[in-house]
């Protein structure tokens, strides 16, 4: 049996909220700065779930989906603690930004890893976060496509390049940026008719930005992502930067199109895919010569896709996600 508590960052004090039905009780805390007060208990938290009737000390596992939540509670000492750390690596990274920025994130990252000792077990979405918490208990879960169809689509003959991501999440929107600047030219100089379809939200004005280039259209956000895959050559993920698997990688794989991506993104599953499925460019004109490859000879991604396919198939499963949940919960009670 799983009670389910939902606790959110607010701007004003903390208190109740109306819940759902499944909720047993929605409260929203008094979000602080970042500063040593962020990842405190919540006292006010404690006194709304004691109103409520909610005794902590009742259950045999406390799961947390955001490390800052899970903080807030003010656990039993023998509770036993499981925290989900999502995009770890990239939550603390501040990327290109300034040396203000480089400093607040290391600061953060200091602030958030002091709080690790407090809880049990983590549940982390590559190898690569896995390796930041040596001496910890981390289990790697497989983020498995969400919805591909029972069979991959055949191949195309196509001449459109497909990227599938939230183009406001900074990384895709970087990658993107620096994959028109400095790659799609050269595709276009060698590849006239070559098209890019940039599917995912953004504002109007960037998505209009963006298509000023040739042959390029971000409509954002669209209905039937299947007729995006369906009609595509291949995708593409030239990202940099940024935490987690890349869904998109897989679920391309999972819809039957091979990717041309970075050494930064095929890093993330190396160890289940092995680079099935995948062209891997080293830099911004490896990628431009990929796409351009495979665009000269379609054979070429097909038979890519193929091996792409039976890897995220066999490995990217529920069956292994669910293996993975008992295992890491059974150690930690």
């Amino acid at each position: 049996m799983v009670d389910v508590l939902l606790l959110e960052p607010g701007s004003g004090p903390t208190r109740s909220l109306p819940a759902d039905a499944g909720v047993i009780a929605r409260i929203q805390w008094r979000s602080r700065p970042l500063g040593l007060g962020k990842y405190r208990p919540d006292r006010q938290v404690s006194a709304l779930l004691s109103a409520a009737g909610i005794v902590l000390d009742a259950y045999d596992l406390v799961v947390g989906r955001y490390l800052n939540t899970l903080c807030k509670l003010q656990l039993p000492a023998a509770a036993r603690t499981v925290v989900d750390l999502d995009d770890w690596a990239y939550q603390y990274s501040a990327g290109g930004g300034s040396f203000s920025d480089h400093l607040k994130s290391a600061y953060a990252a200091w602030l958030a890893r002091r709080q690790l000792g407090r809880f049990n077990a983590f549940f982390v979405v590559s190898p690569r976060d896995a390796a930041s918490l040596s001496g910890l208990t981390a289990t790697v879960l497989p983020n498995i496509p969400f919805a591909p169809p029972s069979e991959p689509y055949p191949a195309m003959s196509s001449r459109t390049l497909l990227f599938v991501g939230a183009l406001w999440y900074p990384p895709n929107r970087a990658g993107i940026e620096r994959f028109l600047a400095r790659s799609w030219p050269a595709i276009r100089a060698a590849c006239p008719d070559a098209k890019l379809s940039l599917i995912g939200a953004a504002p109007p004005a960037l998505r209009a930005t963006w298509e000023q280039s040739p042959g390029v259209s971000a409509p954002g956000y669209v209905d039937d992502i299947d007729s995006a895959y369906r009609h595509a050559a291949f995708s593409i993920a030239p990202l940099h930067a940024g935490g987690g698997t890349n869904i998109k990688i897989l679920e391309s794989l999972a819809y039957g199109r091979a990717c041309v991506t970075t050494p930064h993104c095929a890093t993330a599953f190396e160890a289940d895919l092995g680079g099935a499925g995948l062209f891997v460019a080293g830099d911004d004109q490896a990628l431009a010569r990929a796409c351009v490859d495979w665009l000269s000879d379609p054979e070429k991604p097909a038979r890519t896709a193929i091996e792409g396919h039976a890897a995220v198939s066999a490995c990217f499963t529920r069956a292994r996600f669910e293996q993975q949940v008992r295992r890491l919960c059974a150690s930690a009670t």
